[in-house]
């Protein structure tokens, strides 16, 4: 599906041509000479005054008086356009994207070819009819034209902090004759709030991130903490990787053991959905059988899991482990909850409560307690009752050993990392190969995925299985990808500036469907719907103005109320009791901390200021604005996953149960949702925040341009503004909630373009 260039809408029969302007490609690299007959390869920037501004194939920006270049080069330069402002601020990172560039030009060349081969050998073909012809017929790929300035704000807004741009912000975009505002830009944006919200949305998608883990009392609020902390510090990849991997305790001391506590008491799936995201190797299929489509063997699966033989998720279980390691009777700890349950009850009773209503949630609350991670002695993994391979028995120990993708990879260094056969050593060595520089698949996998973020398309798909680099759209892109995000330490930041960078990503979005099956050779970025996070921020962008202001209260009074010693045989009934009480008040706390209508957003007075000396519950974010029954804040800062019949449910946002279980796919709910949902009456307010922007331009025609440039991020056409004119003129101010109204249930809103 595409987004068309003219849609008509309902409300007096507001029409409004959604066209979108059109850059120029004139940046194309040539030889230049001077008076002296020095050459140079470079790209024509543009002139100013008698001074002219080229920019090499590495990247580098030169600006020199126009009269030292030879005659004909001096005329040259006076017909030619100014360049579309790409141009990288750095010299390095023009240069690493210059590389990029030229590697995706490269692949764009031999798909060209092929594709022109197979048109002529179809059209020769006089067996074939004419209209099968016509179906087999391709049209060749060349790179698409440069975007505007108005195309590349919002995309880079939504690309990087998931997001549209603001009035403002768009407006002082457009504003800027820097030739190097679109690389400054994307350093601001990866330097913003906004750029870990958007971060942390993808990863949280990824790692099928959740705060119900659906385990007794147990909430996943530690590890979402965590993780966006790893984001906001901008951590390395691979240090991240190792810490999720390798973590101890629980989740609310350590906010890291939240990935392998999330699939507690499964840790077959756990390896299975590890080896699918970090290196992109997909063996769940071996967890019962050989792989039927892949070399992998059910043998080679669980000596994987080997690694992870000897960990446990769960104290009881690790006291089990510890008992009969060591020919001891149970450890009476054990056993907490019944030896404290009794007392519980008597003083609930004491005091006049209901036992019969509140055992269950004592008793989980407790139990939440009984998950931390932890390693024995002993290595207890063994092959399945029902194995039925050559190569061992049913029920066999098994010992860890890594994978390989060819037979020289055991010659790399990935391979020679510490080999301790201590079991409680195990996951470390697991962690040391996985995210080692040489492991021949994690900085392949990470920067396929990147780049997919950028594109909507990977080089290798699916990105969980690239076992075959050779089988990408461009083999030779994918590995260089992979040697940049080790060039640059696994920092994201730096990977994905470069990517910003080329004028591969600056070229306006393919509208034409792939044929499926059939790669793509990147022409520019493929057009695709928003994320459901994407649009639910979108929308708290033009209700809120600046969304990243409004942030989650309490973020770590789940982990201190409900946090027990099970292993401290002085724990007694009080101090669970206290500890219970305030986990309850958690709710009744955060519900404290919203309040407010549409007319606060935007206000100073609404953001409580943190003063120095205040503790605990005193530092507490500002409150949160809620309309409809929603609280509005970003993705980020919400329920994760949102419940049903939120607006984020039906657009798509995944359930945590997959991954990358989100969903683009168009629904009727959602146009339902968009044209007369809760979400819409928002924006069409009077007193929401974008009337109140709009009622400060002067006249019709500027009011028209505000709405233009909040909802598109573009300035309306002479005939669109026409058309909201003559509505204005019939309808009055009820025109411009019909035009808001309009713009936001067009596909060019929805799209990233």
């Amino acid at each position: 599906m595409k987004p068309s260039k003219a849609i008509t809408i309902g409300l007096g029969c507001l029409a409004l041509g959604l066209t979108t302007s059109m850059a120029e490609d004139a940046a194309t690299s040539r030889m230049w000479t001077d008076k002296q007959g020095r050459q140079v390869k470079a790209t024509f920037v543009g002139l100013d005054g008698d001074k002219i501004s080229i920019q090499t194939d590495a990247g580098q920006i030169f600006t020199f008086a126009l009269t030292n270049l030879s005659a004909e080069d001096q005329a040259l330069a006076k017909t030619l356009k100014p360049a579309a402002t790409y141009i990288a601020v750095n010299a390095t990172i023009g240069q690493a994207a210059q590389a990029i560039d030229n590697l995706v030009k490269k692949g764009l060349d031999r798909g060209a070819a092929i594709i022109d081969k197979n048109n002529k050998t179809i059209m020769a073909d006089v067996s074939l009819s004419e209209e099968r012809k016509k179906a087999d017929f391709r049209i060749v790929p060349k790179p698409n034209k440069l975007m505007s300035d108005e195309q590349f704000a919002r995309r880079l807004y939504l690309d990087i902090v998931g997001r549209i741009p603001s009035y403002d912000e768009v407006s002082a975009f457009l504003a800027d004759t820097s030739k190097t505002k679109r690389a400054e830009l994307i350093d601001t944006l990866l330097n913003s709030e906004g750029y870990n919200s958007h971060t942390y949305n993808y990863f949280a998608e990824m790692l099928r991130v959740k705060d119900d883990l659906e385990q007794d009392n147990l909430r996943g609020t530690p590890y979402i903490n965590w993780l966006q902390t790893q984001i906001a510090n901008n951590r390395p990849w691979n240090e991240m990787v190792t810490e999720m991997v390798t973590a101890d305790g629980k989740m609310w001391h350590n906010g890291a053991a939240g990935y392998l506590l999330r699939d507690a008491g499964m840790p077959l799936d756990n390896l299975a959905n590890t080896l699918a995201i970090f290196l992109g190797t997909d063996v769940a299929c071996a967890q019962c059988h050989d792989h039927p489509f892949a070399d992998w063997t059910q043998h080679q699966f669980y000596q994987m899991a080997a690694f992870f033989g000897a960990t446990t998720t769960d104290i009881r279980t690790a006291q089990r482990r510890r008992a009969r390691d060591q020919g001891m009777a149970m450890n009476a700890a054990m056993n907490v909850r019944n030896k404290l349950m009794p007392e519980i009850e008597k003083m609930i009773e004491t005091g006049g409560g209901d036992i019969r209503r509140e055992r269950n949630g004592i008793e989980n609350f407790i139990s939440a307690n009984q998950w931390s991670i932890s390693d024995a002695e002993s290595n207890t993994l063994k092959l399945p009752f029902d194995y039925k391979y050559k190569d061992a028995k049913p029920n066999d120990p098994v010992a860890p050993k890594l994978i390989t993708w060819s037979k020289s990879d055991t010659s790399s260094a990935a391979y020679k990392t510490s080999k301790s056969k201590k079991e409680e050593n195990l996951r470390a060595t697991f962690a040391n190969w996985m995210t080692h520089p040489e492991n021949p698949r994690f900085a392949m996998s990470i920067a396929n995925r990147m780049w997919k973020r950028a594109f909507g398309v990977a080089v290798a798909e699916p990105v969980t299985n690239i076992d075959d680099p050779e089988k990408a759209s461009n083999p030779e892109l994918l590995k260089h990808l992979a040697k940049e995000m080790i060039r640059v330490k696994f920092n994201m930041k730096d990977f994905m500036r470069i990517v910003y960078n080329t004028q591969t990503y600056q070229r306006e979005a393919t509208e034409e469907d792939v044929p499926m099956g059939e790669p793509y050779y990147f022409q520019g970025p493929l057009l695709r719907r928003m994320t459901a996070e994407q649009a639910w921020d979108s929308y708290m962008t033009l209700v809120l103005g600046n969304p990243d202001a409004y942030k989650k209260p309490l973020e770590d009074l789940y982990g201190r109320s409900i946090d027990l010693d099970l292993t401290n045989e002085k724990l007694d009934a009080k101090t669970v009791l206290m500890k219970y009480a305030a986990y309850r008040q958690m709710g009744e706390k955060e519900r404290a901390l919203t309040g407010g209508g549409l007319e606060m957003a935007g206000s100073d007075m609404m953001m409580a200021e943190k003063k120095e000396g205040q503790s605990g519950d005193a530092m507490m974010e500002g409150k949160s604005l809620t309309f409809g029954g929603m609280v509005l804040r970003r993705a980020a800062e919400l329920e994760q996953p949102a419940r049903g019949g939120h607006f984020l449910t039906e657009f798509g946002q995944s359930q945590r149960m997959l991954i990358d279980g989100g969903s683009k796919a168009g629904s009727v709910p959602q146009v339902l949702m968009m044209m007369n949902g809760a979400g819409q009456s928002m924006l069409t307010s009077s007193s929401s925040l974008l009337f109140r922007t709009m009622d400060k331009a002067p006249d019709a025609a500027g009011k028209v341009e505000t709405v233009f440039l909040s909802v598109l991020g573009r300035r309306p056409t002479a005939p669109e503004q026409e058309i909201a004119k003559r509505n204005i003129d019939t309808a009055g101010t009820e025109a411009y909630s019909n035009l808001i109204w309009a713009l936001v249930n067009t596909r060019e809103f929805i799209f990233v373009q």
